[in-house]
């Protein structure tokens, strides 16, 4: 009796300390990943420090909806690729030669899309002035910096230097 009442005891603490600690783990990331929460700072750093005109913000606008409503479809089409081919290589028998064709497909529509946003960076810049660019360029500088000597990043070094544990 004395033992089953220590271990129940037992297990009920356990349960206790490991939800305790996955919660505290969920709030230290903050909703990291999920971006919804962050998703507007972009926006909000154009807006305030590079002090656009309200010809420069719509133009800005109807350029970010041109390239989602642009960029959608073949996103989609990338995630079904995807699934096609985990699904292709999951199976018993796996035919190497239609896993192929699926990953050439991948890398068609990747070039695409990658092309596709090289051409509207290239649109979005045009929108700003030169000491509008300028300013943004040095944001970019200030939140590289940052990214690199972030908590949980790996400095300045990346992966480099690091022993292989492999």
């Amino acid at each position: 009796m004395k033992k089953q009442w220590i271990f129940t005891t037992g297990i009920i603490l356990l349960t206790l300390v490991l939800s305790t600690g996955l919660q505290a783990q969920a709030k230290q990331r903050g909703g990291q990943g999920q971006g919804s929460q962050y998703a507007h700072r972009g926006n909000q750093f154009h807006a305030n420090t590079l002090d656009l005109s309200e010809d420069q913000r719509s133009e800005l606008k109807s350029l970010r909806l041109e390239n989602y409503t642009s960029m959608k479809p073949l996103k989609n089409k990338m995630a079904e690729l995807k699934a096609k081919e985990r699904t292709l290589m999951s199976e018993q028998k796996v035919n190497l030669n239609e896993v192929n064709s699926v990953i050439d497909e991948q890398t068609k529509l990747s070039n695409q899309i990658r092309k596709m946003q090289a051409a509207h960076k290239v649109k979005v810049k045009s929108v700003f002035t030169d000491e509008q660019l300028m300013k943004l360029e040095q944001h970019k500088k200030v939140r590289k910096h940052r990214k690199a000597w972030a908590p949980g990043s790996q400095g300045r070094q990346g992966r480099q230097g690091m022993e292989r544990t492999i």
